[in-house]
């Protein structure tokens, strides 16, 4: 039995009284806080898993160069085709051009000649990438279903699409690839810088 104060009340002093409601309350929260917080967490660190490393970065559609010692790369006459090629060397750093059907942000147009041009460093684990024209290669060796030629990876099999402006498409890598400028000195084609990281 409870006691009663002088005015036939409850004692609040008892066991059982109008504080447990609250206690129970605290009690609640005490053991559910840390669940949802640990549950937050979790649910946030899969969602940055998921966009580090599976999520393809679209390349930036106005990218800033930072310049280099003009290199060449090869005669315009060079890219008589759509899919011409000229590997170079820009900063120490290898590089392709490439003729593409249409322009491509940051790339050069001239006369209906669109080219662009990229490192070829994969941007997952820096292994060298080539141009590759062969698309049912491409298919076969790296998995990815593609009507026009890719620079494709050997090491992970990453393909980035030079019409996407070096976008990466398939594999494992999720960073684009940075483009070098173009530059027209007379009929020569030249690379003069790379793109800017962040940029």
């Amino acid at each position: 039995m409870s006691r009663r104060d002088p005015e036939g009340e409850p004692s609040t002093t008892e066991a059982g009284t109008e504080a447990d409601p609250g206690r129970r309350q605290l009690v609640k929260w005490l053991w559910r806080g840390p669940v949802i917080a640990l549950a937050a967490g979790g649910a946030y660190g899969a969602y940055r898993a998921i966009d580090t490393h599976f999520v393809k970065r679209r390349p930036d559609p106005t990218p800033e160069f930072e310049p280099a010692q003009a290199q060449e790369v090869a005669p315009l006459s060079h890219f008589a085709a759509v899919w011409d090629s000229a590997d170079f060397m820009l900063a120490a750093m290898p590089g392709v051009a490439v003729r593409t059907p249409e322009p491509v942000p940051g790339g050069l147009s001239d006369g209906g000649v669109h080219l662009v041009a990229f490192t070829r460093i994969c941007t997952h684990h820096q292994c060298v990438a080539s141009f590759n024209t062969d698309v049912a290669a491409i298919a076969l060796g790296f998995n990815y279903d593609t009507s026009t030629p890719a620079i494709t990876c050997p090491c992970h099999l990453s393909v980035f699409d030079p019409q996407l402006a070096g976008r990466a498409v398939s594999g494992p890598a999720v960073l684009p690839l940075p483009r070098a400028r173009l530059e027209l000195d007379g009929d020569t084609v030249t690379a003069t810088g790379w793109e800017r990281a962040g940029a």
